[in-house]
């Protein structure tokens, strides 16, 4: 029996080792944890990113208003319930637009979600200051006993 145990528990050992001990060689080096919101600018390829310590001036985005969505008549008829994700640009322009829909659903819903996401009201974020772009997903929710 305890050889069994040993044939099983020793290879498990070994390779337990060998995998931290090659880990801990080529372990890269991780961004410094200064840095905590990463915003998307227009192209989404260039980040903004707002220090820790960026002092009072800084301020993180406040939604202030989100008009509520409303189920379609078809929506209803059909009994189409689900999440409808937005990826919102919330501009520093106090702006907000949608850049993709991540997740749709029929019936208008999509529809009814982008309009809602676009009509919200908001204060941007600021860095320094000033007010900057920020991109978030946005998630709509359809279900029939919230109607």
């Amino acid at each position: 029996m305890s050889t069994c145990f040993l044939k099983r528990f020793v290879p498990f050992l070994l390779t337990l080792f060998v995998g931290v001990g090659l880990g801990s060689l080529f372990q890269t080096e991780r961004a410094p944890s200064q840095f905590t919101t990463r915003t998307y600018s227009e192209s989404r390829q260039n980040y903004v990113f707002a220090p820790r310590d960026a002092g009072a001036s800084s301020a993180p985005l406040a939604i202030l208003f989100e008009p509520s969505t409303h189920m379609t008549e078809a929506a209803r008829r059909h009994q189409t319930y689900g999440v409808v994700q937005l990826l919102v640009e919330y501009g520093a322009n106090g702006k907000a637009r949608v850049l993709e829909r991540i997740t749709t659903l029929p019936d208008g819903l999509t529809e009814e979600a982008v309009e809602a996401a676009e009509q919200t009201q908001f204060r941007p974020a600021t860095i320094n200051g000033q007010p900057v772009t920020q991109t978030r997903v946005q998630a709509f929710y359809f279900d029939m006993a919230r109607y």
